[in-house]
C-alpha cells in the first residue's frame, strides 16, 4: 500500500487517521509523508498544530519541505498550540486566536476562524491535516468533549466547501481519552507499530484488512 493509493481510499468528505502506536513507530513521520504527497499534487490544505509550530516545521524539513516555499493559500495553518501558549507568530497563512482561551471559547473561536478562512477560497475541495492530534490532551480541559466539538465544525463548514478530506495523525500513547472517536469518526484507520526493529502498517478499518511497511525503502527499515 502505498501513500498515494491510501490518500485516493479517502472518500468524498472523509477521513483518515494515521494511528502511531508509541513514539518509536514513527507513525507521526509516516503521516508527514502523506501531507508532502498532498503538497506535491497541489491540493488545498488546512494543518491544525497542536504541537508547537517549530516541531512541526522541523519535521517538514526532514522530508525535504521547506515550510516557507508552500505557505500560501494553498497550505495554510491554524496553530492551535500557539494560541494557547501565548506565542505570536506575525507570518501570512499562519492563523491563531487572541485573547483568553478555555475549552468553550476555543471551540467557539475556531468556528468563526474556520469560516472567516475557507470561505474566499477557489476550491471546492480541502484537505485537513491535523500534527499531532494527541496534543490535544496537552491544551485541552476535556479533550476528549472539546476535540469532538471542533470535528463537528467539519460539517459547517461544508456551507463552503463541499468536499472536505481530512488526515489525523495521533499518538495513542499521548492522549488516549480521543482514541475511541477518532477511530470511530474515521473512514480508513492505519495503526502504525514497532515491531522489534521492523516498523509496520496495519489497517484496520475501510478497507481490506492489510499489513504493510510504511517506510519501504528507507535503509534503516
Amino acid at each position: 500500500m502505498v501513500i498515494s493509493e491510501l490518500l485516493n481510499a479517502v472518500p468524498e468528505n472523509g477521513t483518515l487517521a494515521i494511528i502511531s502506536d508509541g513514539p518509536d513507530s514513527n507513525g507521526d513521520i509516516f503521516g508527514i509523508r502523506l501531507l508532502k504527497e498532498l503538497v506535491r499534487r497541489g491540493e488545498y490544505v488546512y494543518v491544525v498544530l497542536y504541537e508547537p509550530f517549530l516541531v512541526f516545521k522541523s519535521a517538514l524539513e526532514r522530508e525535504g519541505i521547506k515550510l516557507g516555499e508552500v505557505l500560501g493559500e494553498r497550505f495554510m495553518i491554524f496553530d492551535a498550540f500557539g494560541s494557547f501558549k501565548g506565542i505570536e507568530r506575525n507570518t501570512p497563512y499562519v492563523y491563531q486566536l487572541k485573547g483568553y482561551l478555555d475549552d468553550g471559547v476555543f471551540a467557539a473561536k475556531y468556528r468563526e476562524l474556520v469560516r472567516d478562512s475557507l470561505k474566499k477560497l477557489p476550491t471546492d475541495r480541502i484537505w485537513v491535516f491535523t500534527y499531532l492530534s494527541s496534543g490535544a490532551c496537552k491544551l485541552l480541559k476535556n479533550p476528549r468533549r472539546t476535540y469532538q466539538q471542533v470535528w463537528c465544525i467539519k460539517g459547517e463548514a461544508n456551507e463552503l466547501i463541499r468536499d472536505i478530506r481530512a488526515v489525523m495523525v495521533y499518538e495513542k500513547t499521548d492522549c488516549p481519552d480521543i482514541e475511541g472517536f477518532i477511530y470511530a469518526f474515521s473512514d480508513v484507520v492505519v495503526e502504525v507499530v514497532r515491531e522489534g526493529a521492523k516498523r509496520k502498517a496495519y489497517i484496520t478499518k475501510g478497507l481490506k484488512n492489510a499489513v504493510f511497511n510504511p517506510f519501504e525503502g528507507d535503509g534503516d527499515d
